[in-house]
């Protein structure tokens, strides 16, 4: 009895120590990853012009992302509490097939943008700062932007605009403040055309003074930026958004003032559109105001200095409503029509895919017309804006530094040369950098094209052919001669590689670029995915010469390897048990794929899926899943039809039958829980089993927290006026 007690008394044995290294293989397990959003971000969730949701994602005033419906149902998961595997389960679950892409993107995305509560971080540039310290960078907060959009900002103006529109606001979006706004706007535009019809000269003398008269000109400019820009300030404040920052910029070389209203993306897109016309509105009103008052004072000293002001706000609205530049006109056209970076993308398309379109005879359709279009307006005339910006600074400066030049005594020329210096200096430094670089570029490039073929040798289209996993059993020695085999094709951005509806027997693996997957669908190319470095295409013709379902378009300059299928078959021909090998694992990737459930989901995840789903046969009547049995896998019916019965008491009934492309177990993926009915064979045939540790290991394949990101980001991050702001 005593023994008993003491063996009852005995503590418990302690649980197994785990290992260092299975903790470091969970920490480093990218599908366990538990993404954790921010709270203090901030959620704006809008209608388009055509009633399609637009939702908007801040980091105020640092950045904006947009997200689709679909990114903002997964984003809103984003607590800490699930893992990167149960955010694809939760996808699958909501809309009927595994993004794994869509997710795994959209997670990146957020990290790499800071919106997560784990910054990212660089650890391979950390430890080369470590080993080798690089010298301090001063940081020079004074400017920002590229040569053709120099910045000079001050930061921290958020107070002072709303103490500006607390005192005036309520009296500038009056209805009555807008439409005597609008009647003096109208009068004055039609009395400005009066007066330049009775010979008024914009550059007229002020008391017997030509330079005087440009001073004065060039003052009522900047007024009239002022005023401009202010009200964009004000509109933004209006409707209760904040503006950072503004300053002072040099926007393609021309002189101007800006604001920062980048905060407006959060509103919907009539307010949008409000504040960007805020700019030109005003300088309308005090062109028509000024108008007024030089008729009324006549050709007098306030008269011309008045009537200066309103050639200054005109010639302003002139350059602001054209839409060629990223000024209003611009921004008030792509929120009408809806396009986000509409400039880039035409300018995009201009530069390859509609001289290839043209070469090849392809009809345009408008979208491509108008792109084409706009673009080659909008490059003639920022080439234009240069030699114009060119032209402005010699006229104005001209006959300012002449006089100070020749006037006797060396103040004069002090004043000319610091003149000539402030403006002209910081702006040869930065043109003369960009040329530097251009030369820099040129004379690397023979380097550079030697170290592009370098990288697609041996060793690289080993690595690519490695990836595939359905050469996976294939000895080393096969994969070297395989890839000896393989062509290296260079394609430009925009080109098409292969076409829907053509026939080919070449087989492609992406070794440098990024590819568009498009698919014609009433008379329309729609973009239904996208590739990049390790993926492929083709694979249809490594079984037979079939016809190409898709159109691959480069998207950016493709290197590819190309494999003839011939070739490809050749080196495989002796070890016949590998060449069925891998005719079987496409074979059963070409099955994946026509599941709509697997709709989104990219051709290497296909891939290694194929290799990770198990095959199982069954019988009429034999049971896959038993009701109240642990569930430990996740099923798809390959083929032949299940029958599910669900026990009640002592009686079965059937609830539902499963045929090819149908799934159960689902709820395993997520959590080890008891079978809710039992699923037996009713016509005989076979279904793929997925373990949940194999749906992990297939995200651990090819997810990537710290990958590259730009492709993505760009289309999301939208931009605009300062938001770019220029004027």
């Amino acid at each position: 009895m005593a023994s008993n007690s003491a063996v009852a008394l005995a503590p418990a044995a302690a649980p197994a120590p785990i290992s260092v290294w299975d903790q470091l293989a969970e920490r480093a397990s990218q599908g366990d990853y538990r993404p954790t959003l921010r709270q203090d971000l901030t959620w704006a969730r809008m209608k388009t012009r055509h009633g399609q949701p637009n939702i908007m994602l801040a980091d105020r005033p640092r950045k904006y992302l947009r997200l689709s419906p679909r990114d903002d149902q997964i984003t809103q998961l984003m607590d800490g509490s699930r893992r990167v595997s149960d955010l694809v389960v939760e996808y699958f679950r909501r809309f009927g097939s595994f993004g794994f892409r869509q997710v795994t993107d959209l997670v990146t995305l957020l990290r790499g943008a800071g919106f997560l509560t784990d910054p990212p971080r660089d650890i391979y540039r950390d430890l080369g700062e470590r080993l080798n310290p690089s010298p301090p960078v001063r940081q020079r907060r004074w400017v920002e932007g590229s040569g053709l959009r120099m910045k000079f900002p001050v930061r921290g103006i958020d107070g002072l605009v709303t103490r500006y529109h607390d005192a005036v606001g309520r009296f500038v979006y009056t209805p009555l403040f807008l439409w005597s706004g609008a009647v003096i706007a109208t009068f004055g535009l039609l009395t400005f055309i009066r007066l330049l019809i009775l010979g008024r000269d914009p550059f007229a003398p002020i008391a017997g003074s030509g330079l005087l008269a440009i001073v004065v000109l060039v003052i009522a400019y900047y007024a009239v930026i002022l005023v401009h820009e202010s009200a964009h300030a004000l509109t933004c404040k209006h409707y209760g958004r904040m503006v950072p920052k503004g300053g002072f910029m040099l926007y393609y070389m021309m002189p101007a003032f800006y604001v920062d209203v980048t905060d407006a993306w959060l509103e919907p897109w009539r307010h949008r559109i409000m504040i960007f016309w805020a700019g030109p509105f005003s300088g309308f009103i005090l062109a028509g105001a000024s108008a007024l008052g030089a008729s009324a004072f006549g050709t007098g000293l306030i008269g011309t200095v008045l009537f200066k002001l309103a050639v200054a706000a005109y010639l302003m609205n002139l350059l602001n409503m054209m839409p060629l530049l990223l000024w209003d006109g611009y921004w008030i056209l792509e929120q009408w029509l809806e396009i986000p970076d509409l400039r880039q993308k035409a300018l995009t398309f201009i530069k390859g895919p509609l001289w290839s379109q043209l070469w090849s005879r392809k009809r345009l359709t408008g979208r491509e017309t108008f792109f084409a279009v706009f673009g080659l307006l909008s490059a003639g005339y920022s080439l234009g804006s240069i030699f114009l910006a060119y032209l402005y600074w010699r006229r104005r400066l001209g006959p300012i530094i002449s006089p100070l030049w020749l006037t006797p005594g060396f103040i004069g020329k002090v004043v000319a040369v610091g003149l000539v210096g402030a403006i002209g200096v910081p702006l040869g430094i930065r043109y003369g950098r960009r040329l530097w670089g251009y030369r820099t570029a040129v004379m690397n490039a023979p380097a550079a094209a030697r170290k592009a073929l370098f990288t697609i040798r041996m060793s690289d289209r080993l690595r690519l052919l490695e990836g595939l996993a359905f050469l996976k059993s294939l000895p080393q020695k096969s994969l070297e001669r395989l890839a000896a085999t393989a062509k290296v094709r260079e394609i430009p951005a925009g080109a098409m590689v292969v076409r829907q509806g053509d026939r080919g027997d070449e087989f492609f693996i992406i070794a440098g670029g990024q590819a568009a997957v498009l698919v014609r669908d009433q008379n329309e190319d729609r973009v239904v995915g996208e590739m990049t470095v390790g993926d492929f295409f083709g694979e249809r013709a490594l079984l037979k010469s079939g016809v190409r379902e898709g159109t691959v378009k480069a998207q950016t300059p493709l290197k590819l390897l190309v494999f003839q299928s011939k070739a490809f078959w050749n080196e495989l021909v002796g070890p016949v048990a590998w060449e069925s090998r891998v005719r079987g694992a496409l074979e059963e990737r070409d099955r994946l794929r026509a599941l709509p459930m697997f709709a989104d989901t990219g051709s290497r995840q296909l891939d290694l899926l194929a290799v990770k789903l198990q095959v199982r046969n069954f019988a009429p009547g034999e049971v896959i899943v038993r009701q109240g049995d642990p569930g430990d896998a996740f099923y798809i019916v390959r083929d032949g039809s299940l029958e599910v019965l669900v026990r009640k008491e002592r009686s079965r009934r059937r609830v539902r039958t499963l045929e090819t492309g149908d799934f159960f177990g689902e709820i395993a993926l997520l959590s080890d829980v008891p079978r809710t009915a039992t699923v037996q064979g009713l016509v005989a045939g076979s279904v793929w089993r997925l373990e949940p540790q194999d749906f992990r290991d297939l995200l651990g394949r090819y997810l990537d927290l710290e990958g590259q990101i730009a492709g993505v980001a760009a289309s999301r991050l939208p931009h605009g006026h300062s938001m770019g702001g220029a004027n």
